[in-house]
């Protein structure tokens, strides 16, 4: 399994003076795995890559068992939380900082950052916040994926769960300057929702939308066609009546 993404350093890894006591540590998802000290990256035991990202991706702390469960579910019970108990204990001898164990559970390290936190709350800002969505510039970053080559089912469905916070962020950002008549802004924007899921019809809906306040008619009838099209080709479903209304009368003038 790709739990560990090789070292961009052509000169190898650097490594800290041991017991030296961090001052900056940043665990990074999006795009790799990658644990940061004081501006080195650091390489971790076997397996504590996995038991690190799982505790990062949480902003609770998790009990043993599950984490257990989670990372070696091929595993009984006893044997996968002896498999964590020796996962934590060569993890903490490395790198005492990064997780922060409870009597039952664990949680990542409070003074620890992680890039996925710093997404969410960006998406957050930008779908809760009109003033956000209109002066951010989340929908012009290109999307990150989460862990690519993990394939554990808690990375794939934090996979999901992080695309779709995404995406409702860019509509939310579309919405919000179509409202303001950016059009050449809103454009763009919900083109990058559909990139990350072409039969997304909320976003289609946006975009058909924008195009009728800006006056382009055919422009809209071509967009419905297009997903129309896609659709039955992929899942052999029509669009929502909801999202035919709003370009079938124009279709049927032309009649």
């Amino acid at each position: 399994m790709g739990n560990e993404a090789p070292s961009r350093n052509p000169a190898g890894p650097r490594t800290r003076r041991a017991g030296a006591h961090p001052t900056a540590v940043r665990v990074t998802l999006l795009g790799r795995f990658a644990v940061c000290v004081d501006g080195v990256d650091v390489h971790l035991p076997p397996a504590a890559p996995r038991l690190v990202a799982l505790a990062a991706l949480h902003h609770a702390p998790i009990s043993r068992p599950r984490l257990a469960e989670l990372l070696w579910p091929h595993l009984e019970g006893p044997v996968g939380i002896a498999s964590l108990r020796s996962t934590l204990s060569r993890l903490r001898a490395a790198q005492s900082h990064l997780l922060a164990p409870g009597p039952g559970d664990i949680a990542i390290g409070l003074d620890v950052t992680v890039d996925v936190w710093e997404r969410e709350a960006l998406a957050a800002r930008v779908s809760n916040d009109r003033e956000a969505a209109v002066h951010e510039t989340f929908a012009e970053h290109p999307f990150v994926e989460l862990l690519p080559g993990w394939h554990d089912e808690w990375v794939m469905f934090e996979r999901d769960r992080l695309r779709e916070i995404t995406i409702h962020a860019i509509e939310a950002q579309a919405t919000a300057l179509a409202e303001i008549r950016s059009f050449a802004r809103a454009i763009p924007t919900i083109y990058a929702a559909m990139r990350l899921d072409p039969l997304r019809e909320s976003a289609v809906r946006t975009l058909i939308e924008i195009h009728l306040a800006e006056g382009n008619r055919a422009q809209a009838a071509r967009c419905y066609l297009t997903f129309r099209d896609r659709l039955r080709a992929t899942l052999q479903i029509e669009p929502s009546d909801e999202l035919g209304g709003l370009i079938l009368p124009l279709l049927q003038r032309v009649r």
